[in-house]
């Protein structure tokens, strides 16, 4: 019997839209790196905020972050 998680009461859902160029890198990110899209994304995530830290009043640049 296959039972599906159901997601937390505060876990949420965040759509967004992305450009076939952006969904292409994405995906051969994961598939690169055997990462769900959901793993790469809440890493991405985590890393920002301690970027924030280390950039009060800094401008954000997405080139500053890194991935890996």
């Amino acid at each position: 019997m296959l039972v599906a998680a159901m997601p937390r009461k505060e876990q949420g859902w965040i759509t967004f839209q992305l450009s076939p160029e952006e969904r292409q890198l994405l995906e051969q990110y994961c598939k690169r790196f055997q990462r769900t899209k959901t793993d790469v994304l809440r890493s991405l995530l985590r890393s920002l905020q301690g970027q924030s830290l280390k950039q009060q009043g800094k401008q954000f640049d997405p080139g500053e972050v890194d991935l890996d």
